[in-house]
């Protein structure tokens, strides 16, 4: 894991080509047979007063985006805010509109006072609620004690009541969350000496403080008192949203100290080890910042900071990594800082805006999928590899010049250490191998990734589940709570909009009769719980008014509701398969009797159900895209057609090994040998899916373009395969297992956080790299090169290159 020293190179002949350059390393010199240089408008050539500038601008663009990018929390909102195009979004609007927000945007108060005196629990809740009715940003009489409602109550000491929001959209609901838990807190207090003339529906004469024990009680949140908790489907994407970012915070906390040491082994310097951190900070506070100015314009939810921190600092690190140990090696064999600079600009420079092009290219793709909240993660994906690129070629430069000898400072051992040695030693040794058994390897390597990937037979799509959630998190125990007096089905129920021929099906006995049977169908469903429709004559009286004042508040009278309830968790593919069950009793309804009742199916879990079948839908047109660009960037550069299509299969296989080892870790549930807290979910999240893909076939090709450089620049001067080839590893391996060490360990410290959506990005997006560092650049690409021999150049409008290999 050394990055190759000036001294590592001697071995090479000279190289002809432009006097005193010297070697090449990491695919990106430049000599007489070499690629184009960067234009010259390209490169920056620093003066002191330029350099200073440079620094100025970077730290006053980091200051001043510094807070917004800290709070940037309050920016994120649920992935269902950028859903409205889908049959269920149409549902949840004429919830909101023409029946109930309670309904729209299901947010409920729990309170489970079983440890409390029955009197003592009902006085107290009565007193709850009435204070609640004055938090801003209810409607009037906002609070609706599910228990007037809900038929088969578990416990009346156990206590639940829903609130009506007033708000338009899914975004303000979840913004209202932290206002309701605040006054919660603040605000509803209780003594003894409060609880006087409070009448307890059902319970006779009104409760008299001196009816209760002497003394004070317990208050809210005091010893002894039950929590009151707000949970609900807003509720569960803010408690989302909370924890992700608590958890990045600690991430990135123990991501920086990590790097830190693998860069300290690299630079054995601090000051040098220092500074790759610096520049990708950098970097991602600004993108940060920058992104909180679009959150007025779309939905971004809690995969964005995720991704701009991971990727930010994987990536930033990496190009830092690159440009700083060319500049180190440069530095040993030129003699003055300036030349040594201008060098790195033209030859790392090249490499660094080519792999940040093909990394925004790759979560380009995502502005595909129809859905609003991907744009903002393809923004953020792009945004923070376009600037870490640009602060590795600006900021760092001009720090480097800057500093001048203080770069050097804590120099740890000397740079020609034998361990130096050895690794470049180990390194050749393993190229000449490979390349004199290219069969052998290059069989053994497909297997393996093979086996690799073979667990994906067995994937399953998931989406946001109750357990998901830390069980600290508020919203988690709220619905735990639920879940086991009732069933979670009350939690975010399926709701069925039915819309009438006309305003008269109340008064009509054959629609009556068609309810009845659709509803005994829907009941034998083998997850329903409970299906809940307006007219049923068994409900008791309290349910009765319930819905009847529920109709009357409907400005669309033709309108009813059918609520359908699960049995098993209402995001769990279980439930899942059940709503698919239930669209086809509700399409076979309307087939049976045309010119009736026509049925859309609703509620948070139809919404997400649709918003994932809109991403399936458009995978293929995101896979399309992404190859591609792939092979259109890797074409023009390597100058051959077998090359980007091998680069291509590999990169395919990679993620579907990546993809394997989620499957194993989370849906198998293996990764409990590692965590013994972690619980083994339905599968793997339809959103960290497709991330995954765009993002590793983006960051692979940073080591495909720093291997496939070197091995043609090598080619170019020697017309010889095999001496490209191990010259390609000689110059590559140790910056490549390097910068794959330190985006190893940054993704690695977000695979163990709180949030099981950003667990599964760190997990695969960490495999991945070290499979792609190892196994793929080091063995399969030259293996795969060496048999292909001088067709890896061949290109159909240009003759077979000359030469003297196979």
């Amino acid at each position: 894991m050394t990055a190759p020293t000036p001294n590592s190179t001697s071995h090479r002949p000279a190289v002809s080509g432009r006097a005193g350059t010297g070697p090449r390393g990491e695919g990106d010199g430049a000599g007489k047979n070499s690629e184009p240089e960067l234009p010259r408008a390209m490169t920056l050539f620093y003066s002191r007063r330029a350099a200073v500038v440079c620094v100025v601008v970077w730290l006053v663009l980091g200051a001043w985006f510094a807070p917004a990018a800290y709070n940037f929390a309050h920016q994120i909102r649920g992935t269902l805010s950028g859903v409205s195009d889908s049959p269920a979004a149409m549902v949840q609007q004429s919830l909101a509109r023409n029946f109930s927000k309670a309904l729209a945007f299901p947010t409920a108060v729990v309170w489970d006072a079983r440890s409390l005196p029955p009197d003592m629990g009902d006085a107290y809740w009565e007193q709850i609620k009435q204070q609640l009715e004055s938090v801003p940003g209810l409607l009037p009489g906002g609070v609706r004690d599910a228990s007037r409602f809900i038929p088969d109550w578990p416990d009346p000491r156990w206590k639940l009541a829903f609130l009506e929001i007033d708000t338009p959209d899914f975004r303000g609901a979840e913004q209202f969350l932290p206002e309701v838990r605040k006054f919660i807190k603040e605000k509803v207090r209780f003594e003894a000496t409060e609880l006087s003339a409070i009448a307890v529906p059902g319970s006779g004469a009104p409760k008299k403080a001196g009816d209760l024990q002497p003394g004070p009680h317990p208050v809210p949140g005091g010893p002894g008192f039950p929590p009151i908790l707000v949970t609900g489907g807003p509720a569960m994407f803010h408690d989302l949203n909370t924890e992700s970012t608590e958890a990045l915070r600690r991430a990135e906390m123990l991501a920086m100290p990590v790097a830190f040491v693998i860069l300290l082994i690299i630079f054995r310097g601090i000051v040098a080890s220092l500074l790759p951190i610096f520049v990708a900070g950098v970097a991602v506070v600004v993108t940060l910042g920058l992104l909180s100015l679009t959150a007025d314009y779309m939905a971004i939810t809690f995969f964005v900071p995720n991704l701009v921190s991971m990727i930010g600092l994987g990536v930033g690190i990496d190009y830092s990594l690159l440009y700083l140990a060319r500049f180190r090696r440069e530095r040993e064999l030129h003699q003055t800082t300036h030349e040594a600079l201008k060098l790195c600009q033209e030859r790392a420079g090249h490499t660094i805006m080519v792999s940040a092009a093909m990394v925004v290219a790759g979560f380009a793709a995502l502005c595909i999928i129809p859905l609003n909240f991907f744009l903002s993660i393809a923004l953020a994906g792009s945004l923070v590899v376009v600037l870490t690129a640009a602060s590795s070629l600006t900021l760092q430069p001009a720090l480097i010049l800057l500093l001048g000898p203080a770069l050097e400072w804590g120099q740890i051992r000397r740079a020609d250490s034998p361990l130096a040695a050895a690794c470049q030693d180990g390194w050749r040794r393993l190229a000449r191998l490979v390349i004199a058994r290219p069969i052998f390897f290059s069989v053994t390597g497909s297997i393996i990734l093979l086996l690799l990937a073979s667990p994906v037979l067995h994937l399953k799509n998931a989406a946001l589940q109750g357990n998901t959630l830390p069980p600290n998190a508020e919203a988690r125990r709220g619905y735990d709570s639920i879940a086991a007096m009732l069933g979670p089905g009350w939690v975010m129920p399926t709701i069925i909009l039915v819309q009438h021929p006309n305003a008269e099906w109340t008064g009509d006995p054959d629609s009556a009769r068609r309810e009845r049977e659709l509803a005994a169908r829907l009941r034998t469903l083998p997850n329903t719980a409970h299906v809940v429709v307006m007219r049923d004559p068994s409900d008791p009286p309290a349910a009765r008014r319930t819905k009847a004042a529920l109709m009357e508040g409907n400005d669309d009278r033709s309108q009813s509701l059918i609520f359908l309830l699960p049995k098993a968790d209402p995001h769990s593919n279980i439930s899942r398969d059940w709503l698919v069950e239930a669209q086809k009793e509700l399409t076979a309804q309307e087939a049976a009797n045309p010119g009736h009742e026509k049925f859309i199916l609703g509620g948070i879990p139809a919404t997400t159900f649709y918003m994932d079948k809109m991403i399936a839908d458009a995978i293929p047109r995101v896979i399309g895209m992404t190859l591609i660009t792939t092979f259109v960037f890797l074409m023009v550069m390597i100058k051959s057609i077998l090359v980007p299509l091998k680069a291509i299969i590999m990169n395919a296989l990679c993620v579907l090994a990546a993809y394997g080892i989620q499957v194993l870790w989370f849906q198998e549930g293996y990764g409990a040998w590692v965590d013994p807290t972690f619980i083994p979910i339905d599968g793997i999240n339809t959103i960290v899916m497709i991330i995954c893909f765009c993002a590793l076939f983006g960051l692979s090709m940073d080591y495909e373009v720093f291997i496939l450089s070197a091995i043609r620049e090598s080619w170019l001067d020697q017309k010889d395969m095999s001496i490209a080839i191990e010259e390609g590893v000689l110059r590559t391996a140790g910056v490549v297992t390097s910068a794959a060490a330190i985006m190893v360990s940054v993704f690695l410290c977000f695979a163990f956080v709180s949030v099981v959506e950003t667990r599964q990005l760190g997990i695969g997006l960490s495999f991945a790299v070290l499979l792609d560092a190892t196994l793929i650049r080091i063995i399969l690409v030259p293996a795969t090169m060496a048999l292909m021999g001088k067709w890896n150049w061949w290109l159909p409008w240009r003759p077979m290159p000359l030469s003297d290999s196979k």
